[in-house]
């Protein structure tokens, strides 16, 4: 597999740094402010552009991994469509539900093989708690604290036109995955507080079967706070715990070594390999444009909900 990379930020190097374990290769990389110093670092053999046009049409790859700004999405999406690229792109899937739905049609009518890259699906932690039988739904709890990211180019992140904000770009996170989990929502309350370099949100979801869901999202946290995941599931038969701050929550003893962290493949590494299977079979990936869409309607109900201080349905939730 060839893949060209739109972007050379954080993300794009996540992304390029499990390539490099996966045996694809990294065989372009577009950015606007030009990608050499970013493909010189990472040792890739790439050719550099400065726009995704002109990668998707010069260069032989097989799928373009956008790896950019949420308000970008739409119109990289319509360039590897009109090159019949097919596309991964990370979370949300866009900024705006009318954005979303142009996607939906781009991809539709050139026949792409498209995901969206939800990576909390595929930490093993997070799936198998999801399976793990804890009897009928009651509450479920999930925590998501940073620093704000102020690695964005133009510092992206706070300009909110471009991030949508804590609830858009965060905790799209949980609230995708909880809706995976435990079916569609059928009320979101949520409250906020922000200024111009820190945002921390709480949002309580009414699924349709009568569980209910919290969801914290922080950008709020000093700089010496470690990044830090919280899931907390509650039936009436079981619960379900899970920290970032346990460092070793699995151990395994094998003859005379411990082996800490068996685990050898990360989230990252799991959803990429999920799509690249698709593109070889021809499947639809697990998390394409139709389902992102409904996460992203969820994170926008929190903000409006935030914004008038009052429940909101995500039905209402149309433009």
């Amino acid at each position: 597999m060839r893949v060209g990379i739109a972007g050379a930020g954080f993300m794009a190097r996540t992304h390029a740094e499990e390539y490099a374990g996966m045996g694809v290769e990294v065989a372009a990389v577009a950015s606007r402010s030009g990608p050499q110093g970013f493909i010189d670092e990472l040792g890739l053999d790439a050719t550099a552009h400065t726009d995704v046009a002109t990668l998707c049409k010069r260069t032989d790859i097989d799928y373009l991994d956008v790896c950019t700004p949420t308000h970008t999405h739409l119109d990289l999406v319509r360039t590897a469509a009109e090159a019949g690229v097919d596309v991964f792109v990370e979370k949300p899937v866009a900024g705006t539900l009318g954005e979303a739905h142009k996607i939906a049609d781009i991809v539709d009518e050139a026949d792409l093989t498209f995901m969206v890259g939800h990576v909390v699906r595929f930490d093993q932690a997070y799936r198998a708690a999801k399976d793990l039988e804890i009897g009928s739904h009651g509450v479920a709890r999930a925590r998501r604290l940073s620093p704000f990211p102020d690695w964005g180019s133009d510092d992206w992140f706070a300009d909110r036109e471009k991030s949508g904000g804590i609830f858009v770009d965060l905790g799209i996170h949980d609230l995708d995955y909880l809706r995976w989990c435990w079916g569609e929502v059928d009320r979101v309350f949520a409250r906020r507080r922000r200024d111009a370099s820190a945002e921390h949100g709480f949002v309580t979801l009414r699924f349709e079967s009568g569980a209910v869901g919290y969801v914290e999202s922080s950008w709020s946290q000093p700089d010496s706070r470690p990044f830090t995941t919280e899931l907390e599931f509650a039936g009436d038969d079981g619960l379900v715990e899970l920290s970032s701050a346990d460092e070793s929550p699995y151990r395994e003893w094998a003859d005379d070594a411990v082996v800490e962290r068996p685990v050898a493949k990360n989230a990252y590494r799991r959803e990429l390999e999920h799509f690249i299977a698709c593109l070889e079979s021809g499947t639809e990936p697990e998390v394409g444009v139709a389902d992102a869409t409904e996460s992203l309607r969820l994170a926008l109900a929190a903000e409006r909900s935030a914004e008038r201080g009052e429940p909101v349905r995500p039905e209402e939730v149309v433009a």
